[in-house]
């Protein structure tokens, strides 16, 4: 029973600086969180004409006919890992529905 007295105050010690630097660490990754984001928003602003012609160049020669872009936004980055993305769109592109032309 004297030992583990003895054992209970360097243990409530190391738990405690464990806690502090656990709740140090969150506090980091939300400050890094909310500046990726401030960035991010900045940079929505920065668009220019010429980008925004490229997009619509872009989307015009993927649909092939003529578009108009309305508005751009940046995608937030994924918190899904990336074997678990690969594996559904691997799934999705084998579903893909082929187009066969019709016998006439």
């Amino acid at each position: 029973m004297e030992t583990l007295l003895q054992g209970l105050p360097p243990l409530v010690t190391g738990l405690s600086v464990i806690i502090v630097a656990l709740g140090a660490l969150t506090g980091v990754a939300l400050l890094l969180r909310s500046a990726v984001t401030r960035y991010l928003h900045r940079r929505a602003g920065d668009l220019d004409d010429e980008l925004i012609a490229v997009l619509a160049a872009a989307a015009a020669v993927m649909v092939q006919r003529s578009v108009s872009i309305r508005r751009v936004r940046f995608l937030t980055p994924s918190t899904e890992p990336a074997w678990a993305v690969t594996g559904r769109l691997n799934i999705m592109a084998s579903h893909a529905i082929v187009r066969r032309k019709s016998a006439s």
